[in-house]
């Protein structure tokens, strides 16, 4: 069995040599067995059993950060240019003058995109003011409502008010409890 396969393979070696070296061996019966290289069946030395592993696509993984990459790059590229043309040809605000003004306030801030940012993007702080005495007035209303309903409560109790939907309980002497000739069913 093994010198059938030295053999072969031996075959193989001769018949993948140029054919102007193999004229001598033209009408040999030793070459016309073995078909061309170009036909012979292959086999993988493997050693055992061929498995398919499963794994994950790669595909949304790289598509996610290419994406990310992009739009990245996209939007951070425009703010960085607009950020150094501002930081140099306009420069920091130096205030002559320290300004009392509410209306104004935004003026304090050194930066001018800090400016522009507290100026036009953040809520003033009359405003948060308002919010906050909104939500203390609405407190305020509920705690004193609160105090109303336990008042009216103590009320109904003390003079035997009732909603008017409650009606008084039947008197316990009032049911029949005894044997009756024909029950109810």
């Amino acid at each position: 069995m093994a010198v059938l396969s030295v053999l072969r393979s031996v075959a193989a070696l001769v018949a993948r040599r140029p054919s102007h070296k193999l004229q001598y061996l033209a009408g040999s019966s030793l070459l016309k067995a073995f078909p061309a290289t170009a036909k012979v069946a292959v086999r993988h030395g493997s050693h055992g059993k061929q498995m398919f592993v499963i794994k994950s696509s790669q595909y949304y993984d790289t598509r996610f950060l290419r994406l990310l990459t992009f739009y990245t790059l996209l939007t951070g590229i425009p703010v960085a240019v607009f950020i150094t043309f501002v930081n140099i040809f306009i420069g920091k605000y130096f205030a002559v003058v320290i300004i009392n003004d509410a209306k104004r306030l935004f003026l304090m801030n050194g930066h001018p995109i800090t400016r522009w940012i507290s100026k036009y993007l953040y809520d003033p702080p009359e405003k948060g003011y308002e919010k906050m005495m909104a939500l203390i007035s609405v407190e305020a209303e509920k705690a004193d409502l609160r105090l109303k309903q336990l008042e009216v409560r103590r009320l109904m109790r003390e003079r035997g008010d009732g909603a008017w939907y409650q009606y008084e309980t039947l008197d316990k002497n009032l049911i029949d409890n005894s044997q009756k000739s024909n029950p109810d069913y």
